[in-house]
This record gives C-alpha cells, structure tokens and sequence, in this order.
C-alpha cells in the first residue's frame, strides 16, 4: 500500500469555487454570443502545463487570453496582483481582474498599470454590456 498525498496546489474553498462556478454562469450568454469565443475555470493560458491558470478566463475565436478573473481573499490579494501584473506583461491586450469575496470588491488592471477598485469606480469590460459586478456571484452574509 502506498500512503501519498496529492502533487498540485491546495484546493480553494467551497466558497470560492461556488463564486467562480456561478460568475462563469452569469457571463456565458454574453461570451457564447461571440462564435468560438471560450469562457474556462482554472484554466491554462498556454500550453505549458506549469504556467498560470487564472481563476476565469475567457478566450477568443483564436484561443487568444483576452479576459481573465482572480478570485480571492484578503490574504492572497497580493499574490494574485503579482500574478496578473506577470500575465499582463505577456498578454497586453487582455483585461485583468480580481475579486475579493471577503470585501465585495472589485479590482481591475487599467492600461496605466495602475489598479482601480468597485468602491472608487465602476468597473466596466468592454466584453459585456453591464458593469462588471453585476455578473459577479456575491454571496450572501
């Protein structure tokens, strides 16, 4: 018998997983009207499987990045601000999110590199027609 523990980060929270699972829900008639656009949980940007899988990303017809969603707590905020400043670099023409469950904000990645947040700014994506908090699963509580 063989006692291992699993390779692989940890698993996020229920809640966590529920807020990505039901925001994908809510965005997917607006992304599905594009033809071959994709929107993707925890998926890969490329196809190296060591490279950084964003919380929600959506895809172009040409499975280009052009949308991705952090999803996260307070604690992690400056992790995933790292991350997205690295896709940013890589992907200059996408746009760059992430949400703070804890706090209920938004925060997005502005061309100047400057981060804006929901409770300064209403934060739009040029991909859906209402402001982008409206589509975000907030949790009761």
């Amino acid at each position: 018998m063989i006692n291992a523990k699993a390779i692989g980060s940890p698993r996020a929270w229920d809640l966590h997983q529920k807020i990505i699972v039901k925001t994908i829900f809510n965005m997917m008639p607006e992304v599905e009207a594009n033809p071959g656009w994709d929107i993707l949980p925890e998926a890969l940007v490329t196809e190296d499987p060591n490279d950084n899988y964003p919380d929600i990303i959506i895809k172009d017809e040409y499975k280009r990045l052009v949308f991705s969603m952090e999803i996260t707590r307070k604690k992690y905020i400056r992790y995933d601000i790292r991350k997205c400043e690295q896709l940013q670099r890589r992907f200059p023409d996408a746009e760059f999110y992430i949400f703070n469950y804890e706090t209920d904000i938004l925060y997005a990645l502005g061309d100047d590199g400057l981060w804006y947040n929901s409770n300064d700014y209403s934060i739009n994506s040029h991909l859906f027609e209402r402001p982008l908090m409206e589509y975000i699963y907030l949790p009761e509580g």
